[in-house]
């Protein structure tokens, strides 16, 4: 399977400046510079992984030591230069991993082996990948070839991370920031695979592997080759996501359209049905963070939800158009900050489905939530209106005063509960993520009751060591010494 998919990369990388997809504010700039010979001494190529900072600069070297070429800026891919630059036998271009070749000494090589010319080329090109884990003394070691280079000599630093470049080296090159790849272009580049490759696929598949590649023309290509690598002829929506692991938009729409109608345990049901069948809890965080802040923007902007419709197929658009006018944009940023922190805290849970489960329990009113609130609602108006009438018999003061207090006790325990998990934390991370789904039932000014829809979670809070701690935070939080039950939700 790995072989395909790197052939598949390998296959289809670009020769020639008119294949690249993207980065035309760079590519303009470079085919004008080979037309009129400023070849500069040194470029910087910075931007995401996978967004075509080595290809460029191998289409640049290739071009620059072109025989055939003539007037034009694209190489002839036909010449003796070009045949070795394309098979990788060149000895004008030296690629460098500075990842694995950081130190003083390689670059000290490097400083003696500039001194010769190119083969048969007009430039010796050196093309250093990953340049920003260069050490300190290699930069400086560096420095003095980039202020004065033989005037054969061309380097190409590319990295991902710019402003761990020393300023001094950043100021003695061309700068050019590379940007992510927008998901319609990466669509587009797949379909030309496929069909280069004869194979049917739904254009949603496609969507689909270009939104989860995030900009990098190489992941989305890997991903294809991964399916490839299967001999399939034809690529469905669902073939996609199977052998991808992937979440496409309308699988996580279905779980979204749950939540927002209030069903919590269908919503659960469906996330254990997913979990049963090998999908990863990460991958569908990531999904479901996307997902909703695909859904904020349709419902914050008519220009914000245009940006959206590029990305995503028809359907799926209409899709999040119905949704958005169920819940307002501050709303949905509410979920997407409560599914993004459930991502970054997953290590802290004894079972990674559990950061979604927490998740949805605590968004999620239920439905028969909502109807137990109107009823007590009621319940509680009947006797208003009752208390209208004086009657001692009913209530003493004492009763009131008693009420009134473990109102205030419960309500400042809910309020504070976020604080009271994060005093746990410290001491048991599993226990600090049972209490995120947990909540506050009753109070007394001596008892906390809270309660759990988890046998399991209620077994843990049994414990002595653990009410201890949680007792502990309390007390810390709320300034009162409560004793902890824990009862299942019924």
């Amino acid at each position: 399977m790995a072989d395909q998919s790197f052939v598949i990369y390998r296959k289809y990388r670009p020769q020639r400046f008119s294949e690249l997809i993207g980065q035309e504010h760079i590519i303009e700039t470079l085919r004008n510079s080979i037309i009129h010979g400023k070849i500069a001494h040194a470029y910087l190529f910075s931007g995401p992984r996978g967004c075509g900072k080595t290809s460029i600069a191998r289409i640049l070297s290739k071009s620059a030591n072109c025989a055939g070429r003539g007037d034009s800026p694209e190489p002839c891919n036909k010449c003796q230069n070009c045949s070795e630059f394309n098979s990788g036998r060149s000895l004008d271009l030296v690629e460098i991993d500075a990842a694995s070749n950081r130190g003083i000494d390689e670059i000290k090589n490097l400083r003696e082996n500039v001194r010769f010319g190119p083969t048969s080329g007009k430039y010796k090109v050196y093309l250093i990948d990953e340049a920003h884990m260069l050490t300190p003394p290699a930069f400086n070691a560096f420095l003095k070839t980039l202020e004065e280079p033989p005037a054969h000599a061309v380097f190409i630093l590319a990295t991902t991370e710019a402003s761990r470049i020393p300023a001094t080296i950043i100021s003695r090159t061309q700068r050019f920031d590379f940007k992510r790849l927008p998901t319609n272009l990466l669509a587009s580049r797949l379909k030309f695979i496929c069909e280069s490759e004869k194979i049917k696929v739904d254009p949603e598949a496609l969507l689909l592997i270009a939104n989860e590649a995030d900009g990098s023309s190489r992941d989305a290509e890997s991903m294809l080759g991964q399916i490839l690598a299967t001999g399939e002829k034809n690529i469905s929506l669902e073939t996609a996501e199977e052998m991808l692991g992937l979440f496409s938009h309308r699988k996580v729409s279905d779980l979204v359209n749950l939540a927002i109608s209030g069903e919590r345990a269908q919503a659960l049901h469906w996330l254990q049905k997913n979990m049963e069948a090998g999908s990863d809890v990460g991958q569908l965080l990531k999904s479901i963070n996307h997902y909703l802040r695909k859904l904020v923007m349709v419902g914050m902007s008519p220009e914000l939800a245009k940006s959206v419709k590029q990305q995503i197929s028809e359907k799926d658009f209409e899709m999040l158009q119905a949704q958005a006018g169920k819940k307002s944009p501050l709303e949905l940023a509410v979920w997407l900050k409560t599914f993004s922190e459930a991502k970054k805290n997953l290590d802290h849970y004894p079972l990674p489905q559990m950061a979604v489960e927490i998740a949805l329990i605590n968004l999620v009113t239920e439905k028969n939530d909502s109807v137990s609130h109107s009823n007590l609602a009621n319940i509680e108006t009947s006797k208003n209106h009752k208390s209208e009438i004086p009657n001692p018999k009913q209530i003493t003061n004492s009763n009131i005063q008693n009420s009134n207090s473990n109102s205030d006790i419960l309500e400042n325990v809910r309020m504070n509960w976020d604080k009271i998990a994060n005093e746990v934390r410290p001491h048991n991370h599993s226990l600090f993520g049972c209490l995120q789904g947990m909540r506050p039932k009753s109070a007394t000014d001596v008892t906390l009751t809270i309660s759990t829809k988890y046998a399991f979670h209620k077994e843990r809070m049994s414990e002595t060591k653990n009410k201890k701690i949680i007792e502990d935070a309390v007390e810390k939080v709320i300034g009162r010494h409560l004793s902890l039950t824990c009862e299942l939700e019924k």
